[in-house]
């Protein structure tokens, strides 16, 4: 995945490093969690089933089931083997049901009652506030990957077709309860303070429609009528024209989402309609990710693209537009790609010069950490998501004040802009982090060339450091560490003792006698040789090529 991005989707993985995309999410990104399209079309014919009458002429539930399988265009034989008697699940029908009513599952659920309210399939077949508002539902990996993307300020734009409040929940638990995340389901709420990102669940929140039902029930999309016409509806046109400007002035990445209602392609139609992205562009200004583009998908691209796709580019258009993947292994590698960009990144704002040659050696280092990283999921996405989360924090948390604080859950970005807005000022010249990207590249460029190999920490002893240097049967604990204060809070804590000699301290700037610690410890060495202290900021004033940065490093970590 991370070869594609470093490949023919380059573009793209700089773009939403920079913050320019809008992820636009649907059900795809939450299967598994909630049901799916082919599950609640059962659940709703079963609904009708349970409470037709087929001895009464009147019945309206009766008709109402009639009307489904009449949308389903079943043959008369195909209708005849139907019993009413026995739950939809058992019908031999069932799984041509469930894909042809989830392809018209807005016509399907358009379906009326008479003498009940017009929404009733939505509400009381399909139950969306009671299954969609689950809150012992926990994130998935997709969710925690976009959470930390928003911490990263990697994306602010976020429209969704999800009833569900996953997202919501992850970036709760990574921001540890502090509001980043400003959520609109109604116009009203657009006028709220702007957060770090913008959630637009443009069709409706089954968390809200459950506390307030008499506010947000309307608000839940699903049936046809519902659609037509939503972007001229008074209730919601403000959020359609919100995501008009979205599709007009950022480009897209859909993220299990089909496009297949008329109100998602009416809204990029818009957009087109007043400026359109050009094609081939400086980047793709649409990616699907997905593994085909289906009929629906490539209406909008016809749509939005207009006289480049009239003019024989269809299949091009749709190639570039085609990322094959879903979302789960894309939104991790995009945080890791984001992750590996901010840190190139900050290999520039230091306050040292670098040659061209030392720039490239620096970017491949960090390019071989990030594949380094890659390769420790294994396929459990959830785990690994999880583990580069709290590892990232830790690391960062270790480097800036020599303590981890591992029962906190919040998540510490690399930064807290987009790599298109990090630049170079004082406080980036002192803050240590660009000594730190070039301590990361120096390490990976060790462990790939067989000088070492490194192993994992555990995240819950600060004793372990922020990786481990394997070398001729020996291992060795590493620290980085962005001052001396740092260090001072390192051995105050206990993570590192005077007579530790298999400690190893990267200092992002220049190492002095460590400042007096607590009083409570005993003071002095003990006669031992105790941890090795290097500087980065030390090495790189002495080094003219990367071949001496990586001498000089063997030498003071006693490599």
């Amino acid at each position: 995945m991370l070869t594609v991005l470093d490949g023919d989707f380059l573009p793209f993985a700089k773009g939403v490093a920079d913050g320019r995309y809008a992820f636009w999410l649907g059900s795809g990104i939450s299967f598994g969690r909630f049901p799916g399209l082919k599950v609640i079309i059962v659940k709703a014919l079963e609904h009708l089933r349970a409470r037709a009458d087929p001895t009464q002429t009147n019945c309206s539930f009766k008709a109402a089931l009639d009307r489904a399988l009449d949308l389903a265009n079943l043959t008369a034989t195909e209708r005849q083997s139907i019993d009413l008697g026995q739950p939809v699940e058992s019908w031999a029908m069932v799984e041509l049901l469930r894909d042809r009513l989830s392809g018209q599952y807005a016509a399907f659920l358009d379906i009326d009652i008479d003498g009940e309210p017009t929404d009733y399939l939505v509400w009381n077949a399909i139950k969306v506030a009671e299954v969609y508002a689950d809150d012992s539902i926990a994130p998935d990996a997709e969710h925690y990957a976009i959470a930390a993307l928003i911490k990263e300020r990697a994306v602010s734009e976020l429209p969704s077709a999800n009833w569900d409040g996953l997202i919501e929940k992850a970036v709760d638990e990574l921001s540890r309860g502090q509001v980043s995340l400003k959520i609109c389901v109604r116009t009203q709420d657009l006028q709220a303070p702007d957060q770090n990102a913008t959630l637009i669940k443009f069709h409706g929140c089954a968390i809200r429609a459950q506390a307030d039902e008499a506010t947000y029930r309307e608000y839940l999309v699903a049936a046809q009528h519902q659609i037509d016409g939503w972007e001229t509806n008074a209730t919601t046109r403000g959020l359609a024209q919100y995501l008009v400007n979205v599709a007009l002035t950022k480009p897209t990445l859909m993220l299990g989402l089909s496009a297949q209602d008329a109100n998602i392609r009416k809204v990029f139609a818009l957009a087109a309609a007043t400026q359109n992205w050009n094609w081939p562009g400086e980047l793709p200004a649409y990616v699907m990710a997905e593994d085909n583009i289906g009929p629906d998908q490539g209406t909008l691209l016809r749509g939005v693209y207009r006289a480049h796709f009239d003019a024989g580019n269809g299949n091009a258009i749709r190639n570039s537009a085609h990322f094959r993947a879903f979302a789960k292994p894309l939104l991790i590698s995009l945080l890791l790609w984001t992750l590996g960009a901010k840190l190139q990144r900050m290999s520039r704002l230091g306050a040292f010069d670098l040659s061209d040659e030392f720039k490239d050696w620096i970017d491949e280092g960090i390019v071989r950490m990030r594949t380094l990283l890659a390769e420790i999921n294994t396929g459990n996405h959830l785990d690994f998501i999880k583990d580069l989360i709290a590892g990232v924090s830790r690391t960062k948390r270790l480097f800036m004040s020599g303590r981890s604080n591992a029962s906190i859950s919040r998540y510490e970005p690399l930064s807290t802009v987009a790599v298109s807005q990090m630049s170079q000022d004082a406080e980036t010249e002192t803050n240590g982090l660009a000594e730190a990207a070039v301590a990361t590249a120096t390490i990976a460029h060790g462990a790939t060339s067989g000088d070492w190999s490194l192993c994992s920490t555990n995240p819950n002893d600060d004793r372990s450091g922020v990786t481990q240097i394997v070398k001729d049967g020996r291992k060795d604990r590493v620290f980085v560490l962005s001052n001396a204060d740092a260090e001072v809070a390192l051995f105050d804590s206990g993570s590192v003792d005077d007579d530790d000699q298999d400690a190893i301290l990267i200092h992002a700037r220049p190492v002095h006698e460590r400042l007096a610690r607590s009083p409570s410890r005993a003071p002095g060495r003990t006669g031992a040789v105790g941890p090795r202290r290097l500087s980065m900021s030390s090495l790189l004033s002495m080094a003219d090529t990367p071949d001496e940065l990586m001498e000089g490093f063997r030498l003071e970590a006693g490599l």
